[in-house]
Formats: structure tokens, C-alpha cells, sequence
């Protein structure tokens, strides 16, 4: 199954995207409104991407009757992420509790992993 734009993004994620999904795996081509003034992704952007990647990843686990919200995102850079690149988002739930979850991500260049990520989330009904 080949990437194909995400279609539910929201209003900040279309501002930044677009953001392609293949399966569970994210993706995002860095353009040259995605770089800092060093000529690199901005990490403000790259962290976007995980927190959207790991919120995603935690919703689909805990069913269409949930919703997720960030409590805490902890991001580590590990390398630079260069207009052209295209960087993808892997991402791991390790524990699905009644209200809080706990995930991982990577952001990698071509096998390259530039970010990690790890979150925790809040777990709530859709109505409250």
C-alpha cells in the first residue's frame, strides 16, 4: 500500500502537511517552509510529528469511542532531517491503561533515526 495523504489531519496538521500515512507508518516530505534558519526541519516541526504520530497511534488502539490528549512529550534530537527528506514516523503503544497510555516514536530519514519520541496521553471518552 503506497502513502497517501492523511485524511482526517485537523486544522494545524493541513497547515503543516500534507501528512501521508502507508499502514501505521507516517510521513512527511520536508519543504522549504519546513526549515530553521540553519537549513534544517525545524524541531518544533518534528516534534509536531510525533505528537500527531503517537496521539494517532494511541486513538486507534483505544477505539473509535476515545480520544487522546498529550499529558507529557519528550523528544530527543538525534540528527538532522534536510529539504528534500522524507521522514517517517513509527510508533509503538506500550501500555493502554482505563485513562492514561504510554507510546514511543521514531522519525527516521532513510533508515536514519533523526528524533525519539515518548509520550504520555490521556485516554477519554469521545463525550467528555
Amino acid at each position: 500500500m503506497p502513502f497517501a495523504a492523511v485524511s482526517d489531519p485537523g486544522p494545524f496538521l493541513e497547515h503543516v502537511g500534507p501528512v501521508l500515512a502507508d499502514g501505521d507508518v507516517l510521513g512527511l516530505r520536508i519543504e522549504p517552509r519546513h526549515l530553521n534558519a540553519s537549513g534544517m526541519a525545524q524541531g518544533g516541526l518534528l516534534a509536531t510529528l510525533v505528537d500527531f504520530a503517537l496521539g494517532r497511534a494511541i486513538r486507534s488502539s483505544a477505539g473509535e469511542a476515545r480520544r487522546a490528549a498529550t499529558v507529557s512529550l519528550t523528544t530527543d534530537f538525534l540528527g538532522a532531517a534536510n529539504e528534500g527528506d522524507f521522514v517517517e514516523a513509527r510508533t509503538e503503544v506500550e501500555r493502554l491503561g482505563g485513562t492514561l497510555a504510554f507510546a514511543d516514536c521514531s522519525l527516521t530519514v532513510d533508515g536514519r533515526e533523526v528524533v525519539r519520541g515518548r509520550a504520555v496521553f490521556a485516554v477519554l471518552d469521545r463525550d467528555g
